[in-house]
């Protein structure tokens, strides 16, 4: 069993801006991105899974049509009340205090990463009890967290994987053990 795992494109907003469960649109560099991924995507059929959000939902549909399978677990990271905000706004005290343990500490009103990996590992669970190839469009976050249980890569450590925006990943399911054939491609 194959698995993909697609990074949507570049979203439309500010650098140094807080967003996760934020609904943020695309760049204007999406077509030209699409067809970047269109020229990549293996061949065969797929279970295509998306993030509502629409940066994912819009790059799902385009490389896939309409025929896609929409999931809230697949929803990057709630950032809660620092949603939107510039991070040099966020108060320097409360980023420290999530940025000492942001594997376990919830942002406030929001979801820590742990919560993410353990949505994003009951998503991947599924997909792999159903046994058909899939295609997963969603955000970096969920990514690397399921590129972590695949390596054996601690929470902790996690940011080391670097997922970049319109980028594939491969994993291989074989007697239930998930294997990285490759990321960021």
């Amino acid at each position: 069993m194959e698995i993909y795992l697609i990074r949507h494109t570049t979203p439309a907003i500010e650098s140094g801006v807080c967003y996760g469960f934020s609904d943020i649109d695309v760049a204007d560099t999406f077509e030209t991105e699409v067809a970047a991924l269109k020229a990549k995507l293996p061949a065969g059929t797929f279970d295509v899974y998306t993030s509502p959000l629409q940066r994912c939902h819009k790059l799902a549909t385009a490389l896939f049509g309409n025929d896609v399978i929409t999931d809230e677990r697949l929803k990057e990271m709630n950032f809660g009340a620092w949603e939107m905000q510039p991070w040099e706004a966020i108060g320097k005290e409360e980023l420290q205090t999530w940025a000492d343990d942001f594997v376990l500490a919830k942002v406030p009103q929001g979801e820590s990463y742990e919560d993410l990996y353990t949505r994003s590992m009951a998503m991947i669970d599924e997909v792999i009890v159903k046994g058909n190839n899939a295609v997963l469009v969603t955000h970096g976050g969920v990514i690397r967290s399921i590129l972590a249980h695949a390596t054996n890569t601690p929470l902790v450590d996690s940011f080391d994987l670097k997922v970049q925006y319109g980028r594939i990943s491969q994993l291989q399911v074989e007697n239930g053990d998930i294997k990285v054939i490759f990321y960021n491609s």
